[in-house]
């Protein structure tokens, strides 16, 4: 069971160097209310982090959250951590749907549903799947503008590699380039 501790009481050698400034369930911009630390392993060990309990002060939420505290220096001495624990990260996250413009919703359905997804698994950090879903999300929105603007090449669109859908069948310069600087930073698993 980790000791809890006062929060910022120097006699103990626990700081801290900030608090949270967004909120991880309603994602507003504020100043949380503290209100309880927990030091979890020995003070001194690499081990050893800090989670400090705070509470919203956005009016249309007033949650409690948890921000999340490491030491990332080293005595070279004694091997001990020292320092001021760093601010990481806040949790639970509060997935957020983004807001996609219904003349897209109209184009790419599935662009939609692939993308929130997406976005749900980079909220909760899952940056090893995100990534492919972002790639994935980006492949059915330009196959199916393409489509929109091409019908009679459906499916000459659908089983073409993504560069060459981009490099054929994209007019506009501008969104010509994007589409392929993302497409390439994309690489992955998907057709290209």
């Amino acid at each position: 069971m980790p000791n809890i501790v006062p929060v910022g009481c120097s006699d103990l050698g626990i700081e801290y160097d900030h608090s949270p400034d967004v909120c991880p369930l309603c994602h507003h911009a504020v100043q949380p209310n503290q209100f309880l630390g927990s030091l979890n392993g020995v003070l001194g060990k690499p081990e050893t982090y800090l989670e400090i309990v705070f509470k919203c002060t956005h009016r249309n939420c007033q949650g409690l959250f948890i921000g999340q505290y490491w030491r990332n220096e080293k005595n070279p001495t004694t091997g001990q951590m020292v320092g001021v624990f760093k601010y990481v990260k806040s949790v639970p996250i509060k997935y957020k749907k983004p807001e996609i413009f219904q003349e897209v919703e109209e184009i790419s359905p599935i662009f939609k549903k692939i993308y929130s997804q997406a976005c749900e698994a980079e909220a909760l950090q899952l940056d090893e799947i995100s990534g492919v879903g972002f790639r994935k999300a980006l492949e059915y929105l330009v196959k199916d503008y393409c489509i929109h603007k091409n019908p009679d090449k459906t499916g000459d669109i659908k089983s073409a590699f993504l560069g060459n859908v981009i490099q054929n069948y994209v007019d506009d310069a501008n969104f010509k380039t994007c589409a392929q600087r993302a497409a390439w930073l994309g690489k992955g698993p998907f057709k290209n």
